[in-house]
């Protein structure tokens, strides 16, 4: 990986975090996928031969938001809302909530850390 594929990596987590926020609604799916690639991105980043200042940077860049949440589906939420009707939709208002706040944070710390990279190299 080289300093040019860093930053338009950077710049598509960026681009896909506005989009997600666009669309209103983000889905366990796109979360997931998301973050899949992101953590393959980290994951190549480490290996490269880029500037320990870059890998640091980029080491430092979290998605904090737990497996266990994505990993519930539709049919979960659909016992759920048979079972506790107004819970149930609390509850994904809030998970909504945060996966919203989880993507706000990403799309700043990557805008930061790009402005950096952009810098500096």
């Amino acid at each position: 990986m080289n300093i040019e594929t860093c930053k338009k990596y950077l710049e598509f987590v960026y681009k896909e975090c506005e989009g997600f926020q666009k669309d209103g609604r983000v889905t366990d799916y796109e979360l997931n996928q998301l973050i899949i690639e992101f953590h393959r991105f980290r994951d190549q980043v480490a290996e490269s031969s880029l500037p320990a200042e870059v890998k640091d940077k980029i080491a430092d860049l979290q998605i904090p938001y737990p497996r266990t949440q994505i990993s519930r589906g539709y049919g979960y939420m659909f016992s759920v809302v048979f079972t506790l009707g107004l819970w149930a939709l609390i509850s994904s208002n809030l998970r909504q909530r945060k996966r919203r706040r989880v993507l706000e944070n990403l799309k700043r710390d990557t805008a930061d850390t790009l402005v950096v990279i952009k810098r500096n190299y």
